[in-house]
């Protein structure tokens, strides 16, 4: 996340906090890896000579966890995870600049959308109201990620892949709905197991949904 564009120098205090986390990590490491660790600490910082050894360093403080921002960043993990996908399934390579609209459940902006940006090499990331025509898509929570079609995507085949997945989510519905319909099967199983086949059901109808709608966008 803090890695600069090629080319380009980092700012100090970028650099300056992320010397400090890799120190506090040291600290730690330190009881059971002396030698490697008080090596590092002296490549990490200029240290004073006869009192800069890490084992008089000052021993990380317990702070409170931002449990919020943790939260935020699974979110941001899982919205990289997703556009790395729409590159890999439909080799994009990951020098041509993309953009990125979502289509968000609260309408906020996320705090992680320059790093989003910055990760994914993307020209701009931008919210809308509807969902754009012609892109790729997925979802992340109650949000929908939108990639709009590159020159080279051929739409016939994105229509042709679209409609393979429509007719193995349909399969697969059918398949979990003939289970919970069968009343040997819904009287004998545990909770959790009628609790997992009803949250397939759903997923797998909230995908065909999802799918019919990106499929209507591309006619």
């Amino acid at each position: 996340m803090v890695k600069p564009p090629f080319g380009q120098g980092i700012d100090k205090k970028t650099y300056s906090d992320t010397v400090g986390i890799f120190e506090n990590l040291l600290k730690v490491l330190h009881p059971f890896m002396p030698f490697l660790s008080e090596e590092i600490w002296h490549y990490l910082r200029e240290r004073e000579a006869g009192k800069g050894s890490i084992c008089i360093a000052t021993w990380p403080a317990i702070t409170t966890q931002n449990d919020e921002l943790l939260k935020s960043f699974d979110y941001f993990a899982e919205v990289i995870l997703g556009v790395r996908n729409i590159r890999k399934d439909n080799n994009i390579p990951n020098k041509e600049k993309l953009d990125l609209k979502v289509k968000s459940a609260s309408g906020k902006p996320s705090v992680f959308d320059a790093s989003v940006a910055h990760l994914c090499n993307l020209t701009s990331v931008e919210y809308v109201a509807e969902k754009p025509a012609n892109t790729f898509s997925f979802v992340v929570k109650s949000d929908e990620f939108f990639i709009p079609f590159t020159a080279n995507v051929d739409v016939e085949a994105e229509k042709k892949k679209i409609n393979e997945e429509l007719t193995y989510t349909r399969g697969f519905l059918k398949s979990v709905e003939a289970k919970l319909s069968n009343e040997r099967f819904a009287n004998n199983a545990p909770a959790q197991v009628l609790d997992s086949e009803r949250k397939k059901q759903q997923d797998a109808l909230n995908k065909i949904s999802m799918l019919e709608d990106k499929l209507s966008s591309m006619n």
